[in-house]
């Protein structure tokens, strides 16, 4: 999707401006920047590199954000082509302007068909069943993800004007990440209305309607889940008035002797729309031709000879009337990838939907072409395309739980508590060490104990060490914590899921700072002697005693 492709396009950013700008903060020279941008971007003609050099203005951010983002859409569009190139005429799709163009329009009556050109109707011949379908928590771990957060909350927003969104978050989404909580829209739906019905998280003046700004693109599935809460009322009204209806003419057919009897299951009360025949004329009830037809999908068979051993067969258009879309769709994609194994051609499947298609042994990417998905995926991992992340670089559920919760405990070590207001802070300069919070709490910034003066400290050269120091190096403070709340998080969790380490770069993040960040005054005003030349190893000194002496007074 849309916002999937800016996050890839952004992450390829910022990796390539850290090692485009890292030596390059005062070029000035503008071939030298088109060579070096020419050494980043192989793929790219010069021509395209000079003419976004020129229109940024020497902005190197700027000009790689362009420049990567022209890649990944060249590399994509390549690989689309090749994908399709290999399949036969009759079924390969366009990527031409006319190809493109039927494409966007065939989403777009997609989208239409689930929002302003919604048919009850057609609703109900697509999910027979929607209360089943939609409460199905698998159903909703599929649709809810990071792309779709915010048109879900705006589309209950508008639903229920009168409830918070506070609210609304928290029934879809847990915490700043915004990770899915729930596992079925319609159960939030009706908690929702529970709510409202109990005036809970009620406001006291009705919230204006607010625009759905974020698209929710080529994604179906979702738009499907969201048109059945917006009309469900009317959905399930419907679908009772049809199966009231069906029930009195059965009624009428059983008493006037046209009812049809099925010659597998020999139910005699169905109505003759309720029944269908092979090509011998033999007549089966529509839910014995579906079971019959599940039976022979997981077996893998191609062929659904009659339930009646005539030796005939269904034909295709008796399958597509009398079996579910979703089913008829299973069964003609097994048929189709059949007969293009049959044919010796190279076939892959999307792993989201099963959609077959050829492929290239060189391609990488895997394009589906099913109306109802659409999507590129990556055809070693089976997840969303990442390019041009590899395999290994890309994040699962399991490894952002571990690279969070080893950033947390790193937050959690530098962050400081009042002991008053418990009102969390943290000192980012080289100033004294004794912080009044806005509470009028004072405190020591190294052991975080409560003080009244300076007593608790002891001052630039002091030789006494049983003291808290007045001034220390924050850098050196910092770097000490966030690598020991590091080391310990990462016993705590599997470091094989551990695939991007927050600490990593600590050393190289500090190195930075402290070429960058000129003295404090406090230290260039010591002696030469007194220079804290190796600060980390003075200040471990300093809380090793402070250790000592506290283990002491325990004893």
């Amino acid at each position: 999707m849309i916002f999937e492709q800016c996050v890839r396009v952004r992450i390829s950013v910022f990796k390539m401006a850290e090692a485009v700008v890292k030596h390059d903060e005062h070029v000035t020279d503008f071939e030298d920047t088109v060579a070096r941008l020419t050494d980043a971007f192989p793929n790219l003609s010069v021509g395209v590199i000079r003419k976004v050099a020129t229109s940024c203005r020497r902005d190197i951010v700027k000009m790689v954000m362009r420049l990567s983002a022209i890649e990944v859409d060249e590399q994509r569009n390549a690989k689309v082509e090749e994908s399709g190139a290999l399949m036969p005429k009759t079924e390969q799709p366009s990527t031409s302007g006319v190809g493109q163009k039927k494409r966007g329009t065939s989403i777009k009556s997609q989208v239409k068909k689930y929002t302003s050109d919604f048919n009850i109707e057609e609703f109900l011949e697509m999910f027979p069943n929607p209360e089943e379908t939609f409460r199905n928590p698998e159903r909703g771990e599929d649709v809810l993800d990071l792309t779709t957060a915010d048109y879900v909350v705006h589309f209950f927003m508008n639903k229920y004007p009168f409830i918070y969104k506070s609210h609304i978050s928290f029934l879809l989404y847990q915490g700043p990440t915004r990770q899915p909580k729930c596992k079925s829209l319609l159960k939030v739906d009706e908690e929702l209305q529970q709510a409202e019905q109990n005036d809970e998280q009620i406001m006291k003046c009705r919230r204006k309607p607010t625009t759905m700004r974020v698209d929710p693109g080529e994604d179906i599935r979702l738009l499907q889940e969201l048109a059945y809460l917006e009309h469900r009322t009317d959905i399930l009204d419907c679908k009772l008035k049809k199966e009231q209806e069906k029930t009195k003419r059965r009624t009428f057919a059983k008493e006037n002797g046209s009812s049809v009897s099925c010659q597998c299951c020999f139910a005699d009360d169905l109505l003759p729309e309720e029944v269908y025949s092979c090509t011998n004329d033999c007549s089966f009830c529509e839910e014995c031709i579906r079971r019959s037809c599940e039976i022979k999908l997981a077996e893998g068979d191609i062929q659904f000879p009659c339930l009646a051993d005539c030796g005939s067969q269904f034909s295709w258009k008796t399958l597509q009337a009398a079996l579910p879309p979703t089913l008829f769709s299973k069964l003609s994609q097994n048929y189709t990838e059949s007969e293009i194994r049959a044919a010796g051609l190279t076939v892959d499947s999307c792993p989201l939907c099963n959609f077959p298609n050829t492929i290239d042994e060189r391609c990488t990417s895997f394009q589906c072409f099913n109306p109802e998905c659409m999507k590129e995926t990556c055809r070693l991992c089976k997840e969303l395309n990442h390019l041009p992340l590899r395999c290994d670089e890309v994040e699962k559920d399991e490894d952002v739980q571990a690279r969070v919760y080893v950033e947390n405990k790193m937050t959690e070590a530098i962050l400081r508590s009042c002991y008053k207001c418990k009102r969390k802070f943290v000192k980012e300069d080289n100033c004294c060490n004794k912080i009044t919070c806005i509470c009028g709490a004072v405190s020591c910034y190294v052991c975080n104990k409560p003080v009244i003066g300076y007593d608790h400290f002891i001052g630039l050269g002091d030789s006494r060490s049983e003291k808290c120091p007045l001034y220390v190096d924050m850098l050196a403070l910092h770097q000490r914590e966030l690598t020991a709340a590091a080391d310990e998080a990462k016993k705590e969790v599997d470091r094989n899921r551990l695939t991007s380490d927050p600490s990593s770069d600590l050393d190289k993040y500090f190195k930075y700072k402290r070429e960058t960040t000129p003295q404090p005054r406090w230290m260039q005003g010591l002696p030469e002697r007194h220079h804290p030349i190796e600060p980390q190893r003075e200040l471990n000194e300093i809380l090793n005693v402070q250790e000592e002496d506290t283990e002491d007074d325990d004893e």
